[in-house]
């Protein structure tokens, strides 16, 4: 509990949010008063390889951000030094700033972070859908069953990139097994869980969690099949996850990242997430270059 007067301050709450499901492989340094997070399997790991800066650069210091990265993810190939820094909700970007990272070679995105705090969590599960069951995978390890259960969920996670077989295939061939082995070395850990929703006996929709350990829980993705989204199964399957957090011990809040436009932020807002920041992304890019961001 926060002293009646004083605030809470959350310097870089929602850079954290975005570090929590990186792989358990990572190198997570302090710099300073920045984090550089530098995955060495992935150097083309877009989200993997990165700089989070306590708060953002002057436009003066745009170009040694940038450079700075660069020196420290050279040694591991990364192709596309990034740096990331946060804005509070609803506050624009510089526009100073935004030109002096353009003209660096820099390309932007942007991921919303919402939060729910833990004493808001749902008391009660939802209401349980015609022909659907939810159940709760621990881990990839275990019997036969087990893991085709865990297998069925994990590759789900393609039609968060399209909805047809030519949409995901690339990357299905290029990330679908890093992003597995990723998950699965978490849950190993404790750290991760994945809910894995049936319709008909048929896995649909499958929703990831993923502990820090320090009192926040982030849902890692939410994917529903393509066939069977507008049925109300996403929803119950996060209602479902969210009430199974209520006990848990030191828990202080829920948290996720999205894209501006992510069709699912609606679902999250009806659940009460709110929004606690924008994270602004730039990557130095070649030219004729694109930054890959799965």
């Amino acid at each position: 509990m926060t002293p009646a007067g004083l605030t809470r301050r959350e310097d870089g709450l929602a850079q954290r949010v975005l570090r929590v499901g990186v792989h358990p492989e990572a190198l997570v340094i302090h710099v300073g008063t920045d984090v550089v997070v530098r995955t060495p399997a992935r150097p083309d790991h877009p989200e993997g390889n990165v700089v989070d800066l306590l708060s953002p650069p002057t436009p003066e210091d745009v170009p040694a951000q940038l450079e700075a990265a660069r020196r420290l993810m050279d040694p591991l190939g990364v192709p596309h030094p990034q740096v990331r820094y946060e804005l509070p909700p609803g506050v624009g970007d510089d526009d100073a700033r935004v030109s002096a990272f353009l003209a660096a070679g820099g390309e932007q995105t942007e991921r919303r972070v919402l939060a729910l705090d833990a004493v808001d969590l749902p008391t009660a599960l939802p209401t349980i859908l015609p022909d659907v069951t939810i159940e709760r995978l621990d881990g990839p390890d275990g019997d036969v069953i087990a893991g085709r259960r865990w297998y069925a969920a994990a590759v789900l996670d393609r039609y968060a990139h399209g909805d047809d077989v030519t949409a995901w295939r690339a990357w299905d061939e290029q990330w679908g097994a890093w992003q597995r082995e990723r998950i699965g070395a978490l849950a190993r850990l404790g750290r991760a869980e994945v809910w894995l929703a049936a319709r008909h006996g048929m896995p649909v929709a499958t929703l990831t969690l993923v502990d820090d350990h320090d009192g926040r829980v982030v849902v890692d993705d939410v994917i529903t099949h393509p066939a069977h989204r507008r049925r109300g199964i996403a929803r119950l399957l996060l209602g479902t996850a969210l009430a199974s957090l209520r006990d848990a011990a030191s828990l202080e809040r829920i948290a996720l990242g999205l894209r501006p436009d992510a069709f699912a932020e609606g679902l999250f807002v009806d659940a009460g997430f709110l929004p606690v920041g924008t994270v602004h992304s730039w990557a130095r890019v070649s030219e004729g270059a694109a930054v890959d961001r799965r």
